[in-house]
C-alpha cells in the first residue's frame, strides 16, 4: 500500500522523523468488528427489553460503548503523528498540522489513573523531565487521550486510536517540557502565582477554592477516577480534588513543581526545637 501524499511529501521535505505513530490497519478492523459485534448484541437487548417487557438495564451498555468505539475510530482514520526534533506533525486527511515543541502553550491529558509519574534528573539533582504514564483504555477509548495547544489556540488531539499510544504521549510530555519547566520554575522561583486551571501555586504552597495548603503539609499528588488529588499528610481524605483530571494544564510541569517544592521546602520546626 502507497503513502499518503502528506506522508510523503513531510518525508520528502523534513527528512525521515525520528518517530511515525498511525493507526494499526489491524487493530482499527479487530476494534471495529468488536464495535459492531457490541452495537448487535446491544440493539438484541433492547429488543427483548421492549418485546417481552424484560428489564434488561444493561443492554444498553453494549450499544453505547460500541457505538462510542466506532465513532471514535471513524473520527482518527487516516491520522498520522511524525515526531521531529523540533515538533511534531499532525497529518489527517489532506490537513496539516505543526506544533513545535518550544511554542506549545497548553498539554492536557485526559486519563483516569496515574498512581506515580516519572522524574527524570541531571547528575547535579536538578530536574530536566517529567511525563505522566498514558493508560490505553480497550474499549472505551474516549476516556483517555492527550491535547496540545499553541500559543495561538491551534489544538491537536492524540487518541489511543493510534498505536503505541502510550508511547506517544510519552513523547509529547517529554519534549514539551523543558521550555514550559523553564518559565514555570523562573515565575515559581520570582514569587509569582502559576494557575494550572482551579489549582494555584506559589512559593507559599498549593490554592484552591480560597484555601492554601503550604508544601510541608502536601503529600502527593495523583489522578484518580479521571481527577486530580492533592493529598495531605496525616489525612485520610484529600485536601482538594479538581475533576475533570483533563481540565489542568501542563499536569507533567504540576507534578514536577509540586516535587519540586515539596523537596526544597523545609519542614517547620516543633514547638519542642524551637525552644531548645
Amino acid at each position: 500500500m502507497s503513502e499518503p501524499d502528506d506522508l510523503t511529501r513531510a518525508r520528502e521535505e523534513l527528512g525521515d522523523p525520528e518517530a511515525l505513530y498511525q493507526v494499526s490497519p489491524a487493530w482499527f478492523r479487530a476494534k471495529l468488528a468488536l464495535g459492531l459485534l457490541l452495537v448487535v448484541v446491544g440493539v438484541a437487548g433492547v429488543g427483548l427489553l421492549v418485546v417481552f417487557g424484560l428489564r434488561l438495564f444493561h443492554a444498553l451498555w453494549p450499544l453505547l460503548v460500541g457505538g462510542g468505539l466506532i465513532v471514535n475510530l471513524y473520527r482518527q482514520r487516516g491520522l498520522y503523528v511524525l515526531i521531529y526534533p523540533s515538533g511534531t506533525l499532525r497529518l489527517q486527511r489532506g490537513e496539516v498540522e505543526s506544533f513545535r515543541w518550544d511554542g506549545a502553550a497548553e498539554v492536557r491529558m485526559k486519563t483516569q489513573r496515574v498512581a506515580t509519574v516519572v522524574l527524570v534528573r541531571a547528575p547535579d539533582g536538578e530536574q530536566v523531565g517529567c511525563w505522566l504514564p498514558a493508560e490505553v483504555p480497550e474499549l472505551q477509548v474516549w476516556n483517555a487521550g492527550l491535547t496540545v495547544v499553541r500559543a495561538d489556540g491551534t489544538t491537536a488531539h492524540f487518541s489511543p486510536v493510534l498505536a503505541d499510544y502510550a508511547a506517544l504521549a510519552e513523547e509529547v510530555q517529554r519534549r514539551s517540557f523543558p521550555a514550559l519547566w523553564a518559565d514555570a520554575v523562573r515565575r515559581f522561583r520570582d514569587g509569582r502565582m502559576l494557575a494550572f486551571g482551579k489549582l494555584e501555586v506559589s512559593l507559599f504552597g498549593l490554592h484552591h477554592a480560597g484555601q492554601v495548603l503550604p508544601w510541608p503539609e502536601v503529600e502527593k499528588l495523583s489522578i484518580a477516577q479521571g481527577q486530580l488529588a492533592v493529598g495531605q499528610k496525616r489525612k485520610w481524605l484529600p485536601w482538594a480534588t479538581v475533576k475533570p483530571a483533563a481540565d489542568v494544564p501542563n499536569p507533567h510541569v504540576l507534578f514536577a513543581l509540586a516535587a519540586y517544592a515539596i523537596e526544597y521546602t523545609p519542614e517547620p520546626e516543633s514547638e519542642a526545637e524551637s525552644e531548645s
